[in-house]
């Protein structure tokens, strides 16, 4: 079974606890034989209180300046021919390895993820989330957020790993790149809850801010294919339409186009999730989601911007 060893990187950084159940679910894995090691590459400095196991290893890295950085070193530290990078807050279900290692079986196929799935008392953000995670499931696609990935290792080193010059967006990068040799498939037939998953939209407020600084440093080093503008240019579109908002106090002509420019993407996005067949969500709470989080998107892109002028990050 040498060639089905499978090595687990985890990154990690603060809740011990919901590192735990990830560790858990890994090894109540139904194909146990398949799991190699279990690498744990944490910045805190103090010792983690885990349950002792023989395929735990836990190497601390708090010097590590990004996840990139953290994953990288840690499949380093493996021998398996196939690795599953999870993040530090992941359950997945039990016959995921079983399922996800026959799948990247197929022809061509380079990489594949499972869907998620609601945790046991969502809240109204977490099944939005859900939704918008699932919104296309069983099929190829062109990139996938960092939250369980299987892929052989040689594949992993081709594509030079992990891009350690970015916070943020890593994944996207990653996957992306991983898409140039091959395909990357989304599959319903296994599944993971998202335990650290936003369940308030102040959570996602902030979280989004984060998450979008790195949005346009992302773009340097690679081709931008037709889909990703929308997304690329959205936050700027918001932008431009809180400072006719503004500016509609001094010209108050210009208030009635400013409203429609603040709505519209609001408004065609929420549709969008609306008219989804596993959409649970009043069309109400996704107007207002949406609002907090493009707003959030905005604010975010717009202090990224700094990193262009950064000699140090540039490099």
């Amino acid at each position: 079974m040498a060639e089905q060893l499978v090595d687990f990187v985890i990154p990690h950084m603060g809740r011990p606890e919901l590192l735990e159940a990830t560790i858990k679910s890994i090894l109540a894995q139904s194909a146990a034989a398949s799991v190699g090691q279990i690498i744990i590459v944490t910045k805190n400095t103090s010792p983690l209180a885990l349950a002792a196991d023989p395929k735990v290893s836990i190497f601390y890295r708090p010097e590590a300046k990004t996840i990139s950085e953290q994953r990288n070193f840690g499949a380093a530290q493996g021998k398996g021919n196939y690795l599953a990078f999870l993040d530090a807050d992941i359950q997945l279900a039990p016959e995921w390895l079983t399922t996800c290692l026959t799948l990247l079986q197929q022809p061509g196929r380079v990489l594949v993820s499972a869907m998620q799935q609601n945790s046991a008392h969502p809240s109204k953000v977490e099944q939005l989330r859900t939704t918008l995670s699932n919104a296309v499931v069983d099929c190829a696609v062109n990139f996938l957020p960092g939250r369980n990935l299987l892929l052989s290792r040689a594949h992993h080193l081709q594509v030079g790993g992990f891009p350690e010059h970015l916070q943020t967006c890593e994944d996207y990068y990653y996957t992306d790149k991983l898409s140039h040799l091959g395909e990357l498939y989304y599959t319903s037939q296994s599944s993971y809850v998202h335990l650290g998953e936003d369940q308030t939209l102040n959570q996602t407020f902030r979280k989004e801010i984060w998450r979008s600084e790195y949005n346009l440093k992302s773009l340097h080093g690679r081709a931008i294919p037709l889909r990703e503008w929308p997304s690329i240019l959205l936050p700027f579109w918001i932008l431009f339409a809180f400072m006719a908002l503004l500016a509609s106090v001094f010209y108050p002509a210009w208030l009635s186009a400013a409203v429609v420019l603040l709505l519209l993407p609001v408004i065609l996005y929420s549709l969008r999730l609306y008219r989804l067949p596993n959409n649970s969500i009043d069309l109400m709470f996704l107007m207002i989601f949406y609002s907090v989080y493009f707003t959030a998107r905005a604010i975010g892109t717009l202090a990224g911007v700094r990193f262009f002028f950064s000699r140090k990050d540039a490099l």
